[in-house]
């Protein structure tokens, strides 16, 4: 830089400092005001500001731009209220970057990110099950939407009608269903996830109990088994008790939702839950008043109605 270039540098940048401080410095409604009609560098400045009216007023211009929501969805500098409010709005959520950014922004509140888990791309699945900055929640739910994924795009020869598919099918849950219990046994432990789902149905416990004991088993299948309603209370408590398992909050979610979890263990899961699935216990009809009561205590406790 030149003798010469510095004097109209520092001009520029006066000129931008001075400008941030006069905006700064407005009173709340003629912030609300000069939304309306500011410019992108104006809007930038805005959406800084501390009162959350001005921010919700900058992302409810129709003059800002999808970039623009796009940038406010990565950033780490932002509270949950902003995401919040970009992802209630249907229309921005067609906007694929901006459904990208909010799933991959550890501030987005976890039951948005969850719901937006499945529109990613099978590239974007695999990097938010690598990345270390989200909840283990999305990391668990990205495996699971990949492996699904990979399940459901099995091609089906093109020559197979629809009635020899259900056939095939039928076949091969008979066929599971008719071997001795050692042979099930042995295919739990080292089945597929086809296999695995038609044994759980067994009546047999050492076959279900040899399902969850296979070290094929992924925790997306074990978080199924713990919504389940038609497991034994037995099959709930083999899971409550592998401590890996637990620290899938899915799976511990599913337990203590689950009217068929013994008592003692929904008592022990409650307190590890979050705020969102706190509220919705305390209110459920579904599950031992006793769950009711805790989730409601520790609400009263944080302070929260």
């Amino acid at each position: 830089m030149t003798e010469t270039e510095k004097p109209e540098t520092a001009g520029r940048d006066q000129f931008s400092r001075s400008r941030i401080q006069e905006i700064r410095s407005l009173a709340l409604s003629e912030k609300l005001e000069l939304v309306k009609v500011a410019n992108r560098e104006v809007r930038a400045i805005l959406i800084r500001d501390g009162n959350e009216q001005v921010q919700k007023a900058v992302l409810d211009s129709p003059r800002i731009t999808e970039k623009e929501i796009i940038a406010i969805a990565k950033s780490r500098k932002f509270g949950d209220s902003l995401l919040r409010r970009i992802a209630t709005n249907l229309e921005r959520l067609k906007n694929y970057d901006i459904r990208l950014a909010l799933v991959n922004n550890p501030k987005t509140p976890l039951h948005i990110s969850l719901k937006l888990v499945p529109t990613l791309r099978d590239g974007d699945l695999k990097h938010l099950a690598k990345n270390e900055e989200v909840a283990e929640e999305l990391v668990v739910a990205a495996d699971r939407v990949t492996s699904e994924r990979a399940t459901t795009s099995r091609p089906t020869p093109a020559k197979q009608q629809p009635d020899k598919v259900d056939s095939k099918a039928k076949s091969r849950f008979q066929e599971i269903t008719d071997l001795p219990v050692p042979d099930k046994v042995k295919l739990a432990m080292s089945g597929d996830k086809e296999a695995r789902s038609i044994l759980l149905r067994d009546s047999n416990k050492q076959v279900q109990d040899a399902v969850l004991d296979s070290p094929r088993i992924t925790e997306g299948e074990v978080a199924a088994v713990a919504n389940s309603r038609n497991v034994s209370d037995e099959l709930l408590r083999k899971i409550a008790q592998n401590r890996d398992w637990m620290k899938n909050y899915q799976i511990r979610l599913g337990l203590v939702n689950n009217p068929k979890t013994p008592l003692p263990i929904g008592i022990k899961i409650v307190g590890t839950l979050m705020m969102s699935d706190l509220k919705r216990l305390s209110k459920s009809k579904g599950v031992s008043n006793v769950l009711v009561t805790s989730a409601q205590r520790i609400l009263i406790k944080k302070g929260v109605q």
